[in-house]
């Protein structure tokens, strides 16, 4: 493992929409395309991690975005939607809530705490806001990092992509304790 002090954290801007686009994609086909591609994953790939969606995400305030950086190299990337709430139990009713859209590392440094140290980040920058999730209920990787980082199980949602469902678990972490 590299040395922690070599990491860098901060906002997305515009001109990172690129490296964000690459990340996501690379990120998404080694996660989900795991029986090869096919054009309804061209489409939502197109759609979703467009350069153009990505600014429009960047500009928003409501969609915070924070990169993990080594020296030039994105390794890591959380998306935040705030104010998305989560209605099933587990979360405080009527706390601010915020729904952790995306959390991407490079798949070649998968391991190497930069998933863990961008999602302390999230929430030292949201403490009071409850985060929640959904992660996809075969992406068994992703759910022991979220259970391990502390989460609590939610529920379940669907995610549909051309009349195919996939169950999502969702799961979360209240809002810090003090936190105003």
């Amino acid at each position: 493992m590299r040395a922690e002090a070599a990491w860098k954290i901060r906002r997305a801007v515009r001109s990172d929409a690129p490296a964000l686009s690459a990340l996501a994609r690379w990120v998404w086909l080694q996660t989900y395309a795991l029986d090869g591609l096919r054009d309804s994953f061209i489409r939502y790939l197109d759609d979703s991690f467009s350069e153009a969606r990505l600014h429009a995400l960047i500009a928003d305030p409501a969609q915070p975005m924070w990169l993990l950086h080594e020296g030039n190299h994105l390794l890591a990337w959380a998306h935040v939607e705030l104010g998305a709430a989560w209605a099933g139990s587990g979360l405080a009713v009527g706390g601010a809530q915020a729904e952790l859209q995306r959390l991407y590392v490079a798949p070649t440094r998968s391991g190497e705490g930069f998933g863990a140290r961008l999602l302390q980040h999230v929430r030292e920058a949201l403490p009071a806001h409850a985060v929640w999730l959904r992660a996809w209920a075969g992406n068994e990787g992703a759910l022991r990092f979220y259970r391990r980082e502390g989460a609590q199980q939610l529920g379940e949602t669907w995610f549909e992509l051309e009349q195919e469902r996939h169950r999502n678990e969702v799961l979360g972490w209240p809002a810090w304790e003090g936190a105003q």
